[in-house]
């Protein structure tokens, strides 16, 4: 399997991932508890159900029996508890995925079920929970020394790792899901660029070629012994602005910006069509997505606007890298777009290792860029805003900070006709003042062998190649 975007910060610990390669190796190695299928459903993975009392403040997690980790050592309610204590205390990024859970009050009621009290209502637990990138189960004691193997109870075993280049994985003969994989091994390799990732599908040298972008399927569609697969999905690319910083502060140039984009103009341009116009409110498939919530381009508002807030002439950096589908083209396109309005935006075009890490003298690289760009994955809105739309999100861009009273709210709503009201005015709040240009659903573009089969014809969810869920996969 090929993909692009690591870096020699590419990891193995299931809980400190960031691109799609790391969670290629988190999904292969280990399970959640839950996650979302290719319809972006939730889906019962090692639990076999999770149960909350009536005000949302306690939960019940009954695992399935039978389920051994690669060392032998059968799951428990131990190794989840231990799991919980390790992602909040790390913390790592799945911490706001848990949100208010009581870690002392943790407690194995038998070996195969978990009472998980919460210190305030949660009623979003399972869809936050459905975002499960950071919330792999791990054994009572895990903690990955330099040498360690890891060890998970995926579908593969861990045969050796190099950072930014490959991973090599076996089959795991004792997985839980009887009769998976359907390979003996897994490589992931990690190419430099969409190109050289077409080049290596197109030649032979990989079997799929993930999160490709348009002139790579276009090329891939004439290639013999390929199979492109589009697929139709929740995931998104937001340009993102920092509201505590001018001249992104001012909610003004902020809605401006929002208005320069024509967003069929840049699905076309940036993305070759693929993909759904958005409306800078994320979450798709949520069954609470306010589908009313519609913006289109109004260049004479946005000058409007930029002449009420001081900015007539405004200049901006924009910091892009090839870090997912269309992410430096759809920053070409943002800026040419911008000059109808006499707005001038510089692109700022670094290295993925720069983007991710510590680079131009910043702690945490993307994450502080006043004007950039992010992607991610679909998930429900309230695991997307728990994600980066609260003061303490771990993937908090915009650094916004007044989402945590509805949020707080929202949880605190077990009557869903009743939460749908507060999830909507959220999105309300995004759409009017928020720190996201989203202005397309991007869609996934993977590519296969036709030596191979297993994999789904689309993913609504936006994971690569069928969800990287590889113990599908066979050969012909």
């Amino acid at each position: 399997m090929g993909l692009t975007g690591g870096s020699g910060s590419d990891t193995l610990d299931p809980h400190n991932g960031l691109t799609f390669l790391d969670t290629s190796r988190a999904q292969s190695l280990y399970n959640p508890l839950v996650q979302l299928d290719l319809n972006a459903q939730t889906q019962y993975v090692l639990a076999e159900s999770i149960t909350p009392n009536k005000t949302a403040t306690e939960f019940i997690i009954r695992l399935r029996p039978g389920i051994t980790f690669h060392s032998g050592k059968p799951l428990t309610a131990d190794d989840v508890i231990y799991t919980f204590r390790r992602i909040v205390s790390g913390p790592y990024s799945g911490a706001s995925s848990l949100g208010p859970v009581d870690l002392a009050g943790l407690k194995a009621l038998d070996k195969l079920t978990v009472r998980m009290p919460m210190t305030a209502p949660f009623a979003s637990l399972i869809d936050q929970m459905a975002f499960w990138y950071y919330l792999y189960i791990v054994p009572d004691g895990f903690e990955p020394k330099k040498g360690d193997k890891p060890n998970g109870t995926g579908p593969f075993v861990y045969q050796n790792f190099t950072p930014g280049q490959r991973s090599v994985f076996t089959r795991n003969p004792n997985y839980w899901r009887h009769g998976l994989p359907w390979v003996d091994s897994v490589t992931i390799i990690d190419f430099s660029d969409g190109v050289a990732l077409q080049d290596a599908l197109s030649t032979g040298a990989i079997h799929a070629a993930g999160a490709l972008e348009g002139p790579q399927i276009a090329a891939l569609e004439t290639t013999s012994g390929v199979t492109t697969v589009p697929s139709q999905t929740g995931a998104i690319t937001p340009f993102t602005m920092r509201v505590d910083v001018p001249p992104f502060n001012d909610v003004r140039v902020r809605q401006a910006l929002r208005l320069l984009v024509n967003r069929q103009q840049l699905i076309d341009s940036a993305l070759d069509g693929y993909g759904m116009t958005a409306s800078d409110v994320f979450s798709l498939y949520d069954p609470d997505f306010d589908h009313s919530l519609q913006r289109v381009q109004d260049i004479a508002q946005a000058k409007s606007l930029l002449k009420a807030a001081g900015h007539e002439k405004l200049r901006v950096t924009l910091t892009t890298s090839a870090v997912a589908t269309g992410t430096v083209a759809m920053a070409t396109v943002l800026a040419e777009q911008a000059s109808a309005a006499g707005v001038h935006i510089t692109l700022n075009n670094v290295t993925p290792t720069v983007f991710f890490g510590k680079g131009n003298g910043r702690d945490t690289g993307y994450l502080n860029w006043p004007f950039s760009q992010d992607f991610y994955n679909y998930s429900p809105y309230m695991a997307q805003t728990a994600q980066s739309m609260l003061k303490a999100s771990p993937f908090n861009e915009t650094h916004t900070s007044n989402r945590q009273g509805l949020y707080n709210q929202a949880n605190a709503t077990p009557d869903p006709a009743a939460r749908k009201q507060i999830l909507h005015e959220m999105q309300m709040l995004d759409f009017n003042t928020g720190g996201y240009i989203i202005p397309a659903f991007i869609d996934g573009l993977d590519a296969y062998s036709t030596k191979i089969t297993g994999y789904e014809r689309g993913s609504k969810a936006g994971q690569p190649l069928s969800n990287l869920d590889f113990q599908y996969f066979a050969f012909v």
